[in-house]
């Protein structure tokens, strides 16, 4: 009867699973970010300008490698229109999709070794073609996007 009672005190009621929800809610709205690893991570993205034409556009800088079975049409180049970024690979690729759905086929998902997973709309050899897309997605996006997306995202590799 004891062991009963003793179950029967750790149910979880909707009020506990309420509130655990509310506090994982707040926790991933808040800039607490900053002070865990992926924040670190994120601080480290060197942002750098390029000269394009007679416009100046600027180019956040991380090494990253594309994701297996992302199936991108195109190999990545120099400069990725990023419109998404997670801590989760299933979320990234999940969003990758519905950019894919909505007009964007070449959409992939790059990460870096955090990792971090970014999703890129499409890749362009010149800054000027990626920061107008940007510019574009910026006015009209087919997609909801969290700040700081969109960004033009360099892999000094390429």
């Amino acid at each position: 009867m004891a062991v009963a009672i003793g179950f029967a005190a750790c149910k979880t009621t909707e009020a506990n699973f309420r509130d655990s929800y509310d506090k994982a809610v707040a926790a991933r709205d808040s800039d607490d970010i900053d002070l865990t690893i992926y924040g670190g991570a994120q601080r480290q993205l060197g942002q750098t300008f390029v000269i394009s034409g007679n416009d100046t556009v600027a180019v956040s800088v991380k090494q990253v490698s594309v994701l297996d079975g992302t199936d991108a049409a195109k190999p990545m180049q120099a400069y990725n229109v990023v419109v998404g970024q997670f801590k989760q690979k299933f979320n990234a690729q999940s969003l990758c999709k519905r950019w894919r759905d909505n007009g964007y086929p070449d959409a992939f998902v790059v990460y870096t070794a955090e990792p971090y997973y970014y999703i890129v709309a499409a890749t362009f050899a010149k800054a000027g073609e990626a920061r107008r897309l940007a510019d574009t997605l910026r006015e009209n996006s087919p997609v909801a996007m969290r700040e700081p997306a969109p960004f033009i995202l360099n892999d000094p590799r390429k």
